[in-house]
């Protein structure tokens, strides 16, 4: 079992809050709170606040009690919490704080927090209050029970057509509402979707969400490479929704794959192959899914965003009618392989006449 203090020196070592020289000699001096006190590395009280916050990365807040972590990402991490005025169990997303002095990403982080309290939609996460306590810069959420499909790939591999279909129709639904308030969201992926038994797939995380033009924009190639548009990768400030539909589509790529539509040795190989490689089909027929869902992909992640579908809802129609042709044509299957009275036999309740 892990000493707690050598976790703590760790900790502090791998955020810059002590020298790793210094952790390693308070370590073999078996009592590192008083050897970095005498050696004048930090003070008996700051020894103690890294011990409340885990080195800084669990803030202590006093409207929230905080339990476990649910994810973390390069701006903040999200606990599980519960809001100690009304027991409302919530998930707080917390700045990280080494950023909570970057008025940028700071704007940003606040941004996001009001737009999901603006926004009302079953698919997408809901925000409850953005905050600051100290130099702590929080945002409380419903808690959606669910899992991110980013872990569900990872431990079990690729989705059926028919689930990941209906992911697809439940975050074009998400999209549209953004779309209908001038947004694009930038960064649609598996790592943020969250799969809820009750409420489907829930797009979360709008911290790059922008106006259309690019209005708010900063870094325009903002996103994650794997999964952005080719007018996005080149920096384009002209972004609209038609972005967020590639980006959908290289999502439902990796559903249904297991595997991304584009891999590179580094992030600039990537974005080059988005730009200017085709997707390749290879991957789809070895898989044997059906050419339907290969022209949804192509049509979806398209080089030009003239010849992708044009809006969520054009999306949506497309996708739900297949599904609900699939779901006909598996119920008359289903018909046909059961067995049926054979050619002049007696059903079971006819009686002999006399």
């Amino acid at each position: 079992m892990v000493n707690p203090e050598a976790k703590l020196l760790a900790l502090l070592v791998h955020r810059g809050l002590v020298p790793a020289d210094a952790a390693r000699a308070a370590l073999a001096a078996g009592a590192p709170r008083r050897f970095l006190v005498q050696h004048g590395v930090c003070s008996d009280e700051q020894w103690e606040q890294w011990q409340r916050t885990c080195a800084g990365t669990r803030p202590v807040l006093s409207r929230y009690e905080l339990a476990e972590v649910l994810g973390e990402g390069a701006v903040g991490r999200v606990f599980a919490a519960v809001d100690k005025t009304d027991g409302r169990r919530v998930a707080l997303k917390v700045l990280r704080a080494e950023l909570a002095h970057d008025p940028v990403q700071a704007e940003r982080f606040v941004r996001e927090a009001r737009l999901l309290q603006e926004l009302t939609h079953p698919h997408l996460v809901k925000g409850f209050r953005v905050a600051r306590e100290g130099e702590t810069i929080f945002c409380a959420m419903e808690l959606v029970p669910g899992r991110c499909l980013q872990d569900i790939l990872a431990e079990q591999g690729r989705l059926d057509e028919e689930p990941a279909l209906q992911v697809v129709l439940d975050v074009a639904s998400a999209l549209d509402a953004l779309h209908e308030r001038g947004l694009v969201h930038r960064d649609v992926k598996p790592g943020n979707v969250l799969w809820s038994p009750e409420r489907g797939a829930v797009l979360i995380d709008l911290g790059f969400a922008v106006g259309r033009e690019g209005q708010g924009a900063g870094a325009t190639t903002a996103g994650t490479v794997h999964y952005i548009a080719p007018e996005q990768a080149r920096g384009s400030e002209r972004l609209d929704v038609r972005a967020d539909i590639y980006a959908l589509g290289a999502t439902l790529y990796h559903l249904v794959t297991g595997s991304l539509p584009f891999e590179g040795h580094t992030s600039e190989e990537v974005l080059a192959k988005q730009v200017l490689e085709s997707l390749s089909g290879e991957r789809i027929r070895a898989l044997q899914l059906s050419p339907q869902l290969h022209w949804f992909l192509e049509k979806m992640m398209a080089k030009e965003p003239e010849l992708r579908f044009q809006d969520p809802k054009q999306l949506q129609q497309e996708i739900a009618g297949y599904l609900q042709h699939r779901s006909h044509q598996l119920e008359l299957e289903r018909r046909q392989q059961q067995p049926g009275p054979r050619l002049g036999g007696r059903r079971p309740d006819q009686r002999r006449r006399r």
